[in-house]
């Protein structure tokens, strides 16, 4: 399983949640170092987002057949969506616990994004044959997954995801994980 975060967004410095931007366009080394990573993946999977969909469509302009799910958004971060991150309020220092629970006004917690993603990765995995998978996401979304690796949402919160970084999960029967890497980049 390899899931690859999309390309920095335009304008940049702004939190994207549900609401939509576009991305950068990627320079020929990140696309040629993202290719050769899952170009031996049988079955590609993205986020509806325009900024997931274009990522995979630059590194893979031919790619016609690849399925969204919905699930796959990012976190809804309510009142703070298009917020510079210099605006965003300081909420203070708060557990990993608490960070997992805590809700922007009006959107969803991590928490609620796991339970909005988790299952749909589980479903996937349970449904699609082929062993070779990659899904275009993003940060919040592949920490949720990792959150089902490490049996821990405070362990997954605590990792980085960068731009057009790769996460790869090692998935073995019964739905256990390994986390074969987190954020590799070029």
């Amino acid at each position: 399983m390899f899931l690859i975060r999309h390309a920095i967004t335009i304008p940049s410095g702004f939190l994207f949640g549900r609401k939509d931007a576009n991305v950068d366009e990627l320079n020929d080394r990140e696309k040629k170092w993202l290719k050769e990573q899952v170009s031996h993946c049988e079955v590609f999977y993205s986020s509806p987002a325009r900024r997931c969909v274009e990522t995979l469509k630059s590194v893979f302009p031919d790619k016609r057949a690849f399925k969204t799910i919905d699930a796959f958004w990012e976190q809804d971060f309510g009142d703070w969506e298009g917020l510079l991150y210099s605006d965003l309020p300081d909420i203070g220092t708060l557990s990993g616990d608490d960070l997992a629970c805590f809700r922007p006004p009006n959107g969803e917690s991590f928490m609620d994004l796991c339970e909005r993603a988790n299952p749909a990765f589980l479903n996937l995995l349970v449904e699609e044959k082929a062993r070779n998978i990659v899904i275009f996401a993003h940060a919040g979304v592949i920490r949720a997954f990792l959150a089902l690796a490490f049996s821990s949402t405070e362990a997954a919160l605590k990792c980085e995801i960068d731009v057009l970084s790769l996460t790869r999960l090692k998935v073995f029967s019964k739905l256990k994980f390994s986390v074969v890497c987190v954020n590799a980049s070029n």
